[in-house]
């Protein structure tokens, strides 16, 4: 098993190499055409669903398990789930993947820089600017007024402007209302099946960086969220808590998450054609599919 980082502004986890379709080629380059891939239909995103598993973002860390031609089998170790406990199991392509050893140490001993804004240009050494997502996190060089000196995973180094990242081991623990302001930052952003990157998220991708932005770890997907935190049902929500809605008007298996704002509105992703918006806990079908709301407080996960 060896550890190697991602090099493109996100790398998207597939469950089989065999179902990759034509569509999603410009998705596998190296480097990828990720504008040219979003330009997918809406039947294609549709079509994702069986395809794709999640996301990693550019510098993030991938355990590779084994090698399979132009395909890597991965875990990672940064999304909690119970499919693996190494973290989130699928296959990239190897070629969107790489590794330096002076990345290396420095992203496990920190600290790193972590993008808020939700896309930054990092300026490399090449002349070359790379656009990244919100919350991609890379190993500081040098803190400076306007530019943080960072290395990325290539080898090299860049610039970020000051203003569009924090610096620290991981983000503090923010407030309720600092979730909420970060997660409305994003409204209108379309859905994207297993989306993980400001490019696109879907509902639990969207709760997992903006508790990440908030200094709170969560699993990877909605039915594994829920079991986390503290319960807390309707009539008892607070800002910030995640709220859960089921099948069998909320008694059966979890499918979609959101953020409680307060007032009986929620924030989330909703599906493949609906982009981030606010919607009332009164709006069906999630007024009969509410399960329940779960609050995180810290790293409940640990």
């Amino acid at each position: 098993m060896q550890t190697r980082y991602v090099s493109e502004p996100f790398v998207n986890l597939w469950r089989d190499p065999g179902q990759v379709r034509d569509v999603d080629k410009p998705s596998l380059e190296h480097p990828a055409h990720i504008e040219s891939w979003l330009q997918m239909t809406l039947s294609d995103r549709l079509d994702l669903v069986d395809r794709m598993e999640s996301q990693s973002l550019y510098g993030e860390p991938v355990l590779v398990l084994e090698e399979q031609g132009p395909w890597s089998k991965v875990c990672l170790p940064g999304q909690i789930t119970p499919k693996d406990k190494r973290g989130y199991p699928g296959w990239v392509p190897s070629a969107q993947l790489t590794f330096d050893s002076d990345y290396h140490q420095r992203w496990n001993r920190g600290p790193l820089a972590w993008i808020t804004a939700s896309h930054a240009s990092v300026k490399l050494r090449s002349g070359e600017e790379k656009t990244v997502s919100f919350m991609t996190k890379l190993p500081v060089i040098e803190e400076g007024k306007q530019e943080i000196l960072v290395r990325t995973p290539e080898g090299g180094t860049g610039r970020l402007p000051s203003d569009q990242a924090i610096i620290g081991h991981k983000p503090e623990l923010a407030p309720p209302e600092d979730r909420i302001r970060i997660a409305k930052q994003f409204l209108g952003l379309p859905y994207l099946w297993a989306g993980m990157s400001a490019y696109g998220f879907d509902c639990s991708g969207f709760m997992f960086r903006i508790f990440e932005a908030g200094g709170i770890q969560i699993p990877r997907d909605a039915g594994i969220q829920a079991r986390y935190g503290k319960r807390i049902d309707r009539q008892h929500l607070a800002p910030g808590d995640l709220v859960f809605f089921a099948y069998e008007q909320g008694q059966g298996a979890i499918h979609h998450v959101g953020m409680y704002i307060g007032d009986g509105f929620f924030i989330h992703s909703p599906r493949t054609g609906h982009p981030i918006r606010i919607d009332p806990l009164t709006t069906e079908p999630y007024h009969r599919e509410f399960c329940w709301g779960t609050r995180y407080q810290g790293d409940e996960t640990d």
